[in-house]
């Protein structure tokens, strides 16, 4: 699945595991992302509604960086709020996209309270 995917969909007792106190988010990944996974938790919080089908919601936020610079409210979360003018909020945009489009498979380890975000780039 892709990480949007994992971060909209993934939950554990209807909760949705950034929502989790005892919960840590880790990744095992090759390649960094652009933003930790809490980042990209708000921002996904901001424009898809959690545990909804494709077709309710518009995707174009996930996969679109054009479609982000001109529609996103660059002032919704913390780390977008900082990309201030037009290149940055590109800039910003297209890394989003990078990071949401990884495929990731999801292992949530009950005894560790880990949700293990496993990366197969």
């Amino acid at each position: 699945m892709k990480l949007y995917q994992a971060l909209t969909q993934v939950t554990l007792n209807t909760q949705m595991v950034d929502d989790l106190p005892d919960f840590q988010i880790t990744t095992v990944l090759d390649q960094p992302l652009n933003f930790a996974p809490t980042q990209l938790y708000h921002y996904i919080d901001a424009v898809l509604k959690s545990g909804s089908r494709h077709d309710e919601n518009n995707l174009l936020y996930v996969t679109d960086a054009i479609f982000i610079t001109e529609n996103y409210n660059f002032k919704q979360t913390e780390f977008a709020a900082l990309a201030t003018n037009f290149e940055e909020r590109v800039t910003l945009a297209r890394k989003i996209v990078a990071d949401l489009n990884r495929h990731v498979s999801v292992n949530l380890d009950l005894v560790q309270h880990e949700f293990q975000l496993i990366f197969v780039d």
